[in-house]
């Protein structure tokens, strides 16, 4: 050691004894202050070496900073994770042998019209109250396989569904997982829709409803002049958002986490909440979601790193694997060690929640959204069939992408075009129009059905008679039917080179306002827009540029897969300036 120290400011005088000899004074002169410096840096190094050599007789009782002064991590951890003791759902709650009469208590003996803070756990000290709105108003939650994180998520629902009435407090449940963490939860009288990853289409549908609902509340608080839900007389119910396995859902609906953002930015004053669970924090979460989630819970990590994502350090990846439920809440104020309440019996708490909401005769919550079309949907009779106008004629389903209705046509405004190739359900589509239009009234109803010989002609209703004899007030006549002809394979008729009678009738007929004509035909390429109809049903081809020619929008005909292809019946309802898809009904199902 003493050499290596000594053997450089050597070399650094042999190299000014040197050049001395030889003449060299100015490069002498330029090594002497290095050779200096050195000198006065190996005295002070002697010095300091001097005083930490008697440091080390010092007693024992003189102050040495600790671990935990260094690294921020408190060692105590582990004994207060200890000391927290283990709990339940029905023992946080004081449920008796009848739960329902203590969750209507709850909710009749409520001091605020919307309670968020409720237990999810025990501390050392006693329970552990958590408020998702004051605290909140976004949690995140990460733990590895096993930690306790669908357990935690069940239990916090269920306390704060046992807390709030259901027109109060609603849920929707993103489960990537398979489905199985919020299976029970489904059934409880809060929740207004529930999706899986086995089904991406239906939950494409809840992120865009949710970013619908997001926008309407924001018009609901604008027209009520208020700066948030809680300044309005009536406001709507909190929506709770409850993803499980979060980096799954962006794994694989990454179009749609904006719309997560949006609500992680905007819900705070619209009573939007989103509770966010995944195994790993790192990198999962971008940053301007992250900067609204205010409360991070950690569970058992694998890797430091995780840890020191919520919690600012490692302690989360010290708790042991036998303790599930073990974690750390970071409430952006205080770093808090508790047990996670567990679930004795989920069903029974279930069912107690929904006999309490039946007794206070909580209204029936809206779905915030439905499952996709169907791929067969039955024909209706008309006394089945409800809110449909007069004029109007059903057909199938209607699907806005978020929820369904039924798709009805009218036959009063002009002509009607079905596009398709052979084998996707015209004719199917045809003869479910033309037994409706029967039913309905003011119209009269010829089909023409093509065969090699020429076309038939069925009147399937006929002409209402009335009296227009002088003797009558004209208020009183009614007014004439509407004709409504129907047309399958009319491809040739439209061919302008087509100079046959039926073909020039046809065409005539197209451009006459007392009649509407119903035509099917099999190539889009003679089908005028709007010259022979404005209104379409379209069953697309499967290639681009023929159905976007035919008027299909890009957004609908990007919700098109391989599987919607081969349903007969699945198509485009285009009636003006708007369209959506639908399920055709079939006859005879």
């Amino acid at each position: 050691m003493v050499f290596a120290t000594v053997c450089p400011l050597a070399a650094q005088v042999l190299m000014i004894i040197i050049m001395a000899i030889h003449g060299q004074w100015l490069f002498a002169a330029m090594i002497v202050p290095g050779a200096i410096g050195y000198l006065a840096s190996m005295l002070s190094s002697v010095s300091v070496g001097k005083h930490s050599s008697q440091s080390t007789l010092a007693p024992a009782h003189e102050h040495v900073p600790s671990a935990e002064a260094i690294t921020g991590e408190s060692s105590h951890e582990p004994q207060s994770m200890e000391a927290a003791p283990t709990c339940t759902v029905e023992a946080l709650l004081d449920f008796d042998h009848l739960p329902w009469r203590t969750i209507i208590g709850y909710w009749t003996n409520q001091s605020h019209p919307v309670d968020l803070a409720v237990p999810i756990g025990m501390t050392a000290h006693g329970p552990f109250i958590l408020d998702l709105a004051k605290q909140g108003p976004h949690a995140l939650v990460a733990g590895t396989t096993g930690s306790g994180k669908s357990v935690l998520l069940q239990s916090w629902c269920l306390m704060l569904a046992a807390k709030n009435r259901p027109e109060l407090v609603n849920f929707v449940f993103l489960d990537f997982k398979g489905g199985s963490a919020f299976q029970s939860l489904e059934q409880l009288p809060h929740t207004v829709g529930s999706v899986s990853d086995l089904d991406l289409a239906h939950a494409a549908r809840a992120l865009r409803a949710l970013e619908t609902e997001l926008t309407r509340r924001e018009q609901l608080v604008a027209t009520a002049k208020a700066s948030s839900i809680d300044d309005m007389p009536s406001p709507p119910a909190r929506l709770i958002v409850v993803i499980d396995e979060f980096h799954a859902l962006k794994d694989r609906l990454a179009n749609y986490i904006d719309r997560l953002t949006r609500i992680a930015s905007l819900g705070r004053s619209l009573g939007m909440h989103v509770i966010a669970c995944t195994q790993n924090p790192i990198g999962q979460v971008n940053a301007d979601m992250k900067a609204n989630m205010s409360i991070s819970i950690c569970l058992r990590v694998r890797d430091r790193m995780q840890s020191i994502e919520l919690l600012g350090d490692g302690r989360a990846a010290r708790i042991s694997p036998s303790a599930p439920g073990a974690a750390f809440c970071n409430d952006a104020e205080a770093v808090t060690a508790l047990r996670c309440a567990s679930i004795c019996d989920i069903g029974r708490v279930q069912r107690h929640i929904g006999w309490a909401s039946r007794f206070m005769d909580s209204p029936a919550q809206p779905l915030l959204f439905t499952a996709p079309l169907p791929r067969k949907v039955s024909d209706q009779t008309n006394a089945t069939m409800t809110g449909i106008a007069s004029d109007h004629i059903w057909f199938g389903l209607a699907d806005n992408g978020i929820t369904l209705d039924n798709a009805e046509i009218s036959l009063h405004r002009g002509n009607v075009a079905v596009i398709g190739a052979i084998g996707r359900g015209k004719t199917t589509l045809l003869n479910v129009l033309a037994r409706h239009a029967v039913s309905a009234s003011g119209l009269v109803v010829y089909l023409y059905i093509a065969q090699r010989n020429g076309r038939i002609v069925q009147r399937l209703r006929a002409e209402t008679s009335y009296d227009a004899s002088p003797n009558v007030r004209m208020r009183d006549v009614p007014k004439p039917p509407h004709t409504v002809w129907i047309v399958d394979d009319a491809d040739d008729l439209l061919d302008p080179f087509n100079t046959a009678t039926e073909a020039l009738t046809f065409r005539r007929a197209l451009a006459d306002s007392q009649i509407s004509v119903v035509f099917a035909v099999s190539a889009p390429k003679l089908v005028r827009v709007p010259e022979h109809c404005t209104t379409r049903i379209i069953f697309p081809f499967a290639d681009r540029t023929t159905d976007l020619m035919t008027g299909i929008p890009a957004d609908l005909l990007h919700q098109f897969g391989a599987t919607d292809m081969n349903i007969a019946g699945r198509g485009v309802f285009i009636d003006g300036g708007t369209a959506c898809l639908v399920q055709c009904a079939a006859q005879n199902l």
